[in-house]
């Protein structure tokens, strides 16, 4: 359940930040399970992301918003933002599974 709420809040802030609000542009998303390590990629075209400005925010101010990036760093072990070659950003979220 934490991976599904991630993923779409991930979808929600593409929306909100790099589309501006606008929901006709394209999300392209790729989930793919290799070994022990399950990959999610979000591609968008919209506004490019600065990674090192990302920030959630603090847990205990009660408002609403804020928390998708934290909801993404607490259910993947990885969470990597990239510039794409045209423009865009592409994210990518890994969680690796615990062997039986």
């Amino acid at each position: 359940m934490k991976l599904v709420l991630a993923v779409d809040e991930a979808c929600t802030n593409i929306i909100r930040h790099a589309y501006r609000g606008e929901t006709h542009h394209p999300i392209e998303m790729d989930i793919e399970a290799r070994g022990e390590t399950w990959e999610v990629r979000l591609r968008d075209y919209g506004t490019r992301c600065d990674p090192s400005k990302l920030k959630g925010r603090e847990l205990h101010e009660v408002r609403p918003g804020g928390l998708g990036l934290h909801f993404m760093r607490q259910a993947f072990d990885e969470v990597v933002f990239a510039h794409a070659p045209e423009k865009g950003t592409l994210l990518t979220l890994r969680k690796h599974r615990i062997p039986a």
